[in-house]
């Protein structure tokens, strides 16, 4: 079972970034339905206790409910020909700290610190070809993309499925931030 932890983004947001799709690019876009933003990519996970046990120490995250901000646009792999496109995510604090504490529940169930620093975003596709000059130009017509007010009250793990047409992902506990 290959499984992530991640907050959903609610519809109104996935609307505005699902128009930023350019349909004569040469991008696999998301699919909406599939938009997140991940806090912790796990994958394969073989063991029930294991799963029972990262359920267990996330329940134990009592970060607060926050609002956050989707502001920006990137790639990766940074100065190198483009792989990923992704929206950002405004400095929040909030958010990092929700971030650090669901790494260390992590940790405290054996799972290796991902090694790579942490780098908010949401993908918004994956590049088939196209050049650096060409996303540059997306870029620049997109460039005040700003999403605000967005709410986090929870996050999820959810288990990833890869097929032909993309990743599937099927949601298994949610988990309620701590109301002020």
């Amino acid at each position: 079972m290959r499984l992530f932890i991640a907050i959903d983004i609610p519809g109104h947001a996935r609307l505005q970034l699902e128009a930023l799709q350019d349909s004569s690019l040469e991008v696999r876009w998301t699919s909406p339905d599939t938009m997140h933003l991940t806090l912790r990519f796990i994958g394969d996970v073989s063991e029930t206790s294991t799963r029972k046990q990262l359920k267990e120490a996330l329940s134990t995250v009592k970060e607060p409910a926050f609002d956050m901000t989707i502001k920006g646009l990137g790639y990766f792999p940074p100065r190198l020909q483009p792989k990923i496109i992704w929206a950002g995510i405004k400095e929040n604090s909030a958010l990092m700290e929700l971030q650090e504490a669901v790494e260390q529940a992590c940790r405290t169930v054996g799972f290796e610190p991902d090694t790579r620093s942490y780098t908010p975003h949401i993908t918004l596709g994956r590049v088939n070809g196209i050049s650096k000059r060409e996303v540059n130009a997306f870029f620049n017509q997109h460039k005040k993309l700003r999403i605000p007010d967005i709410p986090v009250n929870d996050f999820i793990l959810y288990e990833s499925k890869l097929t032909s047409e993309g990743a599937e992902h099927t949601p298994l506990e949610h988990f309620r931030l701590a109301e002020d």
